[in-house]
């Protein structure tokens, strides 16, 4: 009976925040959800950031002025062991998608499989289809 209760709950903030998103684009054009804009964190990387009202405006606040990211070559190393930790986990995720594959391949021999490559791009594609060629 709760859950019933509680499901009901979340379909009708659903079904009004839906109503105010029309409701406001009918109105000015625009939804009242608020916008997302892209932002840069203390190594000049970017992320989309939510956008919300502050007090203080950001040209005034001292405190986001001192941890806004300033371009410049100090970045790069950081930037670059950033990638690497990135490149690692992709190429774990690689390695463990071979070692499935080839253990689906030994059980089912029959069987042509090809991997889910999807997430990888089309160098990962191409260079996995000339190690399983090759084998």
């Amino acid at each position: 009976m709760v859950c019933q209760v509680e499901d009901s709950m979340e379909n009708l903030l659903d079904v009004v925040a839906e109503r105010d998103v029309a409701y406001s684009k009918l109105e000015t054009g625009e939804s009242c959800e608020p916008g997302r804009r892209w932002a840069y964190n203390e190594l000049g990387m970017g992320y989309w950031r939510r956008c919300q009202p502050h007090v203080v405006p950001l040209f005034a606040n001292t405190h986001f002025r001192s941890t806004t990211a300033l371009s410049g070559p100090w970045q790069n190393r950081y930037i670059r062991l950033w990638r690497e930790k990135l490149f690692k986990r992709r190429n774990i995720k690689l390695s463990h998608l071979r070692g499935k594959h080839k253990a689906y391949a030994a059980k089912f021999p029959d069987v042509k499989m090809e991997p889910d490559l999807s997430e990888f791009t089309n160098t990962w594609l191409s260079k996995l289809k000339k190690r399983t060629e090759e084998q």
